[in-house]
């Protein structure tokens, strides 16, 4: 019997043990993730404006009435911030200094056009690429290892009540692998992907400025 209280008292202690272990990580800083990974976290604020058009034979041209238009040339610049993050939620507050800068050409389809309409006419979602990125973070240099492929989804709605802003806010996403150039900074010589979730804001004129909550996934090369 006194084998069997303190074989059960045992299983008692070692229960209690892994259950305090557990919950005690929601206390301590937790990182399952590989050891070479570096993962950095930014807000970037960007302005954009329409700069010219590309027809159906991959001919650019500023005619904004041409029928034959397929995508619109959508240059953006702006800069990059690190990001505060709440420990107990992980919900961005926001952030305190800038940590870099971002230049890139996007192309955005013709349809956008139609978000000065009736956005329940448009697709579920809209294709858009970005080319031609320099993203500048701590004193090291990334480019693209290709375009970057994003969507925009007017089908959830404006983020904003356009009525009350005047403006189009329309949700953003799209992810590219990564590789920095300069050989300078914190991430010198790293490769990697940024994924981006945001909003991209339009006035009347289709001017813009995009806001990105960007993850930055990094590790060294091996070869």
């Amino acid at each position: 019997m006194k084998k069997k209280i303190l074989t059960g008292l045992a299983a008692v202690a070692f229960l209690l043990s892994a259950t305090s272990s557990f919950a005690g990580r929601g206390h301590m800083l937790y990182n399952p993730n590989p050891e070479p990974l570096t993962i950095v976290n930014t807000i970037s604020e960007v302005d954009g404006a329409v700069a010219g058009f590309i027809d159906s034979d991959g001919n650019v041209n500023g005619d904004m009435y041409n029928p034959d238009n397929v995508s619109i040339i959508y240059p953006i610049s702006g800069k990059i911030y690190a990001t505060v993050t709440d420990g107990r939620t992980g919900e961005s507050l926001g952030a305190f200094k800038q940590s870099g800068t971002i230049e890139a050409t996007v192309s955005f389809s013709t349809l956008f056009f139609g978000l000065m309409g009736d956005w329940g006419l448009l697709p579920e979602t809209l294709p858009w690429t970005m080319v031609e990125e320099t993203i500048k973070v701590n004193g090291s240099t990334f480019v693209f290892e290709e375009e970057l492929t994003g969507r925009a989804f007017p089908r959830l709605g404006p983020v904003e009540d356009p009525s009350v802003t005047g403006t189009m806010a329309l949700r953003m996403s799209g992810c590219a692998g990564l590789r920095e150039i300069s050989g300078e900074g914190d991430y010198a010589g790293k490769v990697g992907t940024l994924c981006l979730n945001g909003t991209f804001t339009f006035d009347q004129q289709f001017n813009g400025k995009g806001v990105s909550n960007c993850t930055l996934v990094l590790h060294d090369p091996l070869q």
